[in-house]
């Protein structure tokens, strides 16, 4: 009989589940895919009902893939950030679908308010978050005037507002309406300093207080499943953290010096601090997780790196990723091209809805392995761009960017981001490395592990990709011609 955690990590094209042991060696896994529905521009949706069945599905898959019976000790989350959906407190009915943090709906909404400026300042200094419609906040409010009686229910506590761990929480255990307060904090109605719901911004947006679920810590146990699935009654529910957050502490970001990013359709730049950092514009500022202590971090979002790479792709009509990757590598390693994909406007550090996506430095001796390339690229100018906001802020050097994602299994990007930052680079053998960071935090809260000191002594293993001097001038002049790309984006129509 193998004691183990089961960490699910729901993202936003699948959800997988896997087994860790007290080691911290990832024993089992499953996964299942999700749908993504596009109703209208702009609309971004998914199933909620889907989203518990691929849960169950994965859970079963994972413990199917062990040999051994196992020992479920307790349930950790991690879950896609700022999608949201609203359901009906007494049965559990969803009254919206999840409104994906891709969706755009409330969009016109975000700049009416922009244009109070007191009120955007407050909304910023209280959240730590620019209004944008990627958070819930707008679409909550859209969603309540769409609902019939929907502000009436509301304000009586008939309706519930939750990101999608709070969902999957309520239906494992029934009853159970919490989350936590990185979750909470990626909503744009929670204030990080003083730590509660924002009063101002629930009436100026008319969301009712009693809509919310209760703020727990990240590390805590919440509630007990009931049968659900594979799993069986009883087995505590330990950890729930927004996916970036738990990647962050998987990689050792409790640790002074780590700097996390993770590569995926879009990307994350992502550090935290012991105490609340400065609010800017150019990055967000949030809660990364709460267990003993209260972290805060800052954070980066990029709207296009791996989807990027796959537009570009498409226009040069080239079957696959792989393909795609050897067109690159035949590339003049001068070539003039810059591609700023901008393909619905810029995310951090430029939060510019009006940019619009370009390639410059086209030339008559340009080939397609040099717009193949110049897309790799703008992945790694990018997550510099970020990197280096953050970079200013944080009171120590960094010791390591800590990399995640898909992309980068791409050796050659990985190198080229260590070159260009002038940073280490370590890429973790295990993939899901959001779930077993919030494995780790269900460990702690359990009692598995006593202190993050014996987290640090767990066996790991990366791949280490060291800055090379001699390449640096050259990634530094590359990146000067990818600043004057920006401009040029920004002022295009």
């Amino acid at each position: 009989m193998r004691n183990v955690i089961l960490a699910i990590d729901e993202g936003t094209t699948n959800v997988k589940s896997l087994l860790l042991n007290k080691q911290g060696d990832v024993v089992g896994k499953g996964m299942a895919p999700l749908s993504i529905r596009f109703p209208a521009a702009g609309l971004v949706e998914q199933d909620p009902f889907e989203i518990i069945e691929r849960m169950k599905a994965s859970i079963a898959l994972a413990i199917d893939s062990v040999a051994d019976d196992v020992m479920i000790e307790a349930v950790a989350i991690s879950n896609q950030r700022e999608s949201v959906v609203l359901w009906e407190r007494n049965t559990g009915k969803p009254l919206t679908p999840v409104m994906s943090w891709q969706c755009r709906r409330s969009e016109s909404l975000c700049e009416t308010l922009r244009q109070d400026q007191t009120f955007s300042l407050y909304v910023q200094e209280s959240t730590g978050l620019v209004l944008d419609p990627m958070f819930p906040a707008t679409k909550v409010s859209m969603a309540l005037q769409q609902i019939p009686d929907g502000h009436a229910r509301a304000a009586k506590g008939e309706i519930c507002v939750g990101t999608i761990n709070s969902w999957m929480i309520w239906n494992m255990t029934q009853d159970v309406f919490v989350t936590d307060a990185s979750n909470a904090a990626r909503t744009q109605l929670y204030h990080i300093g003083k730590q509660v719901w924002d009063d101002a911004i629930l009436a100026r947006l008319g969301i009712a207080l009693e809509t919310l679920p209760e703020v727990v810590p990240s590390s805590q146990v919440v509630g007990v499943t009931k049968a659900f699935g594979a799993l069986k009654s009883g087995i505590p529910i330990a950890s729930q953290i927004g996916d970036s957050h738990a990647a962050l502490f998987g990689h050792g970001g409790y640790r002074a010096g780590v700097v996390k990013a993770t590569y995926g359709t879009g990307s994350s730049v992502m550090a935290a601090m012991p105490t609340l950092p400065n609010i800017r514009h150019d990055v967000s500022t949030t809660i990364a997780w709460q267990d003993s202590s209260l972290f805060y971090g800052l954070e980066g979002n990029i709207t296009h790196t791996g989807s990027a790479i796959d537009w570009a792709r498409r226009m040069l009509g080239v079957e696959s990723i792989e393909a795609m990757c050897e067109l690159a590598g035949q590339a003049d390693p001068n070539h003039s091209v810059f591609f700023v994909p901008a393909l619905s406007g810029l995310g951090a550090p430029y939060w510019d809805l009006e940019a619009t996506g370009i390639f410059c430095g086209l030339k008559s001796a340009t080939e397609r392995a040099d717009i193949a390339r110049s897309a790799f690229e703008s992945v790694i100018f990018q997550v510099a761009d970020v990197f280096n906001v953050i970079s200013d802020e944080l009171p120590e050097k960094i010791e390591y960017l800590c990399v995640d994602g898909g992309p980068t299994q791409n050796d050659w990007l990985m190198q080229a981001q260590a070159d260009l930052l002038g940073v280490t680079i370590r890429r973790g053998e295990v993939a899901e490395v959001s779930a077993v960071g919030a494995g780790l935090l269900a460990g702690l809260a359990i009692g598995w592990w006593q202190t993050k000191d014996e987290l640090d002594r767990l066996p790991k293993t990366f791949t280490v990709f060291s800055p090379r001097q001699d390449k640096y001038d050259y990634w530094q002049g590359r990146y000067q011609w990818w600043s004057l790309a920006i401009k040029k984006a920004r002022l295009a129509c």
